[in-house]
């Protein structure tokens, strides 16, 4: 079956959270209103509010609470609205994220996924 890339996501992004209970997706409007290009649509519905909610429109926070869940055995997925909207995002996912590893001595990872949508 061919799928366009937003219902490839979706699909993924469904599959993932079938098989693994420790999979959150979170963001704005990604609960409710299923995502600006809807690659949500329906994952609240199926896995409740629980494991699929809408953030405040705070990037920075949605990305650091994703930082404090992967390192808690967590692997969010996170959407922000749009690639643009990222910026104030970066010191948790740059300094945080990415370093975590290293930072820790190998005792903590920091496994998350960071959904940024974007127009062609």
């Amino acid at each position: 079956m061919k799928r366009n890339n937003v219902q490839a996501i979706s699909l993924a992004l469904e599959l993932a959270m079938k098989k693994h209970n420790n999979v959150l997706v979170y963001g704005e409007d990604v609960g409710n209103v299923g995502g600006v290009f809807r690659a949500t649509r329906g994952l609240q519905k199926k896995f409740g509010v629980e494991r699929c909610f809408d953030a405040p429109i705070a990037e920075a926070l949605i990305a650091g609470t994703a930082v404090g869940a992967s390192i808690n055995g967590m692997r969010p997925v996170i959407e922000m609205q749009f690639s643009g909207f990222a910026y104030p995002a970066f010191q948790q996912l740059l300094a945080h994220a990415a370093r975590m590893r290293n930072r820790s001595r190998g005792r903590y990872t920091c496994p998350l996924v960071v959904r940024l949508p974007s127009y062609d």
